[in-house]
């Protein structure tokens, strides 16, 4: 599955609200270490992404500062994850090992996600 591209704050608020678990990327074009973490984010994306449980999106932060400014970004790269529409960790500066760790653990509790869905309602 591809990473999406966020270019508004409400596009990222939709997807937060509609997807369980999403591992966000802030970047910017004119970032070198930025450029050098990409490709380990991006095949993640690919080989963990399941569909609409847990999703990787991405957002420039000159593009949407708004949303930049919400998530306290002060260094680029940055990482965001998200469970059921809350922020439960971040990571910051290109750490390729602790980045697989977050993500893989993210994967692992998506897929358990279902196993555990029972009905709050009795």
């Amino acid at each position: 599955m591809s990473i999406i591209d966020i270019k508004t704050k409400a596009q990222f608020d939709e997807l937060v609200q509609k997807t369980p678990y999403v591992a966000l990327q802030a970047h910017a074009v004119w970032c070198g270490p930025c450029k050098a973490i990409s490709p380990f984010f991006n095949k993640f994306a690919t080989s963990l992404s399941l569909p609409e449980k847990y999703t990787f999106a991405r957002f420039d932060t000159d593009e949407v500062p708004d949303l930049a400014f919400e998530l306290g970004v002060r260094s680029i790269p940055a990482f965001f994850f998200f469970e059921k529409g809350d922020k439960t960790s971040d990571l910051t500066a290109p750490k390729p090992p602790a980045l697989q760790k977050t993500l893989e653990d993210l994967s692992t509790k998506a897929k358990a996600g279902d196993a555990f869905s029972t009905s709050e309602e009795f």
